[in-house]
């Protein structure tokens, strides 16, 4: 492992108050990146796509209002079919009306979401919209073919989300892949 190059932290958090910006923060210290995006919205989906060489390259970003929760958006699947990207969904003071349904929900899953997702929809189902207001939602993969490649979630209820692993390289350098540990250096 000596001569492995070094992982990148990679840091996702979502928002659940009104005006809280979803970001993903890669690396750490004086030379981290914090990555946003560029017109930030309540109750929306935050869909970025970053290069896995250089993750802190932000190659396209879709802002989906809440309320087109059943539709995938149009031109995502050119970037999460293909393994030269990471992506993030990331939620921002998503109202609870507006977890993902249909075709959305379909494609969300064929990408890793799994249990955090089902979850939000059996509060949904199960307690209707006037208990529980809003929420925050993190999923985060390798881009590439439906069904084939390791994603990672979290979802809360209660405050923004908060998903902390890290990228790594393959012995030689980029690209970077998801990493299901912590990165610190001290």
């Amino acid at each position: 492992m000596q001569n492995m190059p070094p992982m990148l932290a990679y840091t996702l958090q979502g928002g659940i108050a009104s005006k809280a910006a979803p970001r993903i923060t890669i690396g750490q210290g004086p030379t981290k990146k914090v990555v946003y995006p560029a017109t930030p919205a309540d109750d929306s989906y935050w869909i970025v796509i970053l290069d896995a060489n250089n993750p802190t390259n932000k190659v396209q970003e879709f802002v989906v209002p809440g309320s087109s929760n059943s539709a995938v958006p149009s031109g995502l699947d050119t970037y999460m079919s293909n393994p030269a990207y990471l992506f993030a969904v990331v939620t921002q003071s998503l109202s609870m009306l507006h977890v993902p349904q249909g075709a959305f929900y379909d494609y969300l899953v064929a990408h890793g979401a799994g249990r955090q997702l089902q979850r939000m929809e059996q509060i949904n189902t199960s307690l209707g919209c006037g208990q529980i207001s809003y929420l925050s939602y993190a999923l985060t993969g390798q881009g590439g073919p439906a069904n084939t490649g390791a994603a990672y979630e979290v979802s809360s209820t209660t405050s923004g989300v908060m998903m902390l692993m890290s990228l790594m390289p393959l012995a030689s350098g980029p690209p970077y892949s998801l990493c299901d540990t912590y990165t610190f250096n001290h």
